[in-house]
C-alpha cells in the first residue's frame, strides 16, 4: 500500500519531464522559424534597398528585375508590412515611368503609321487585370521578365537584355475552358488545365499580334497565360501579378 504514493510520485516526475521536453522543442521550433524568418527579412531589405537606388538613378526596368528577387508570398509575412509597403511603392513608381516611355513609343509609331496604337477604356471595367505581372517560371535564355499593363491598354513587356516591347491591349470576357497554364501557387512548373474569365488581345508597335487568357489563381492574383504548349511539357508564357 504505501508503495502506491511513491509510483505516483515517480509517474508525476515523468510526467512533468516530458510536458517540459515538448514545450522545449515547441519553443526551439519557433526560435529556429523567428530566426529563419528574420533572415529573409534582412535579405529581402537588402532587395529593396537595391531596387530603390536603382529607381532614383533612372534605372526603371534594372529595379522591377531587382523587385523579382522578393517572393511575393513574403510580403504576407509577419513583420514584412513596411517592406511590403515600399516594394509596391518602387513598382508603382517604376512602372509609371516605364508607361509613359511606353505610351511616347505608341505615339511614334502610330504617327508613322506602322501600327494602329489607339488606346481605350476597356479595361475600366476590368480593372483588377491592369498592373505589373512576373514571368512565371523565369529562364535566363528567354528575354520575358516583366509585363506592365495601364489602365487605358498600354503595354510594355520589359526583357532580360534590357530591350523592351510597347503596345496597346484590349480586354474582353470569355468563359473559355481547357486552357493550358501552370498551378502557380505550387510554386512549380506543373501544369493545369483553366477556365479564362477575359481575353486581352495585344497590338504590338511591330504590327504582330498576341492573345492571353486571364483567370484569378487560388491565392487570388491575376494570372495571364497565352496556353500555348512550350518544349512539350512546359507553357510558352504565363504571367502572375
Amino acid at each position: 500500500m504505501k508503495k502506491i504514493p511513491a509510483l505516483l510520485s515517480i509517474l508525476t516526475v515523468a510526467t512533468i519531464g516530458l510536458a517540459g521536453c515538448g514545450s522545449s522543442q515547441a519553443n526551439q521550433s519557433a526560435s529556429n522559424s523567428s530566426s529563419k524568418n528574420q533572415s529573409k527579412l534582412s535579405e529581402d531589405e537588402g532587395v529593396i534597398k537595391t531596387a530603390r537606388n536603382l529607381n532614383e538613378d533612372g534605372h526603371y526596368q534594372d529595379s522591377n528585375k531587382a523587385l523579382n528577387g522578393i517572393a511575393i508570398t513574403d510580403l504576407s509575412k509577419k513583420g514584412f508590412g513596411s517592406l511590403k509597403a515600399e516594394y509596391f511603392q518602387i513598382q508603382k513608381s517604376n512602372d509609371a515611368f516605364l508607361l509613359k516611355q511606353g505610351k511616347k513609343q505608341n505615339q511614334a509609331a502610330a504617327n508613322n503609321g506602322s501600327s494602329d496604337l489607339s488606346t481605350n477604356d476597356s479595361f475600366s471595367n476590368y480593372s483588377k487585370f491592369v498592373g505589373d505581372y512576373s514571368f512565371y517560371n523565369y529562364d535566363s535564355k528567354r528575354p520575358q521578365s516583366d509585363l506592365v499593363i495601364d489602365s487605358d491598354g498600354t503595354v510594355v513587356q520589359e526583357n532580360n537584355d534590357g530591350s523592351s516591347y510597347h503596345g496597346v491591349a484590349t480586354i474582353s470576357s470569355t468563359n473559355q475552358g481547357g486552357i493550358l497554364s501552370y498551378d502557380v501557387t505550387s510554386g512549380t512548373n506543373d501544369t493545369k488545365s483553366i477556365n479564362a474569365n477575359v481575353k486581352i488581345d495585344v497590338t504590338w508597335s511591330n504590327g504582330e499580334n498576341e492573345t492571353y487568357y486571364g483567370y484569378t489563381s487560388y491565392d487570388n492574383y491575376p494570372v495571364l497565360t497565352d496556353g500555348k504548349s512550350y518544349k512539350g511539357d512546359l507553357v510558352n508564357e504565363v504571367w502572375v501579378q
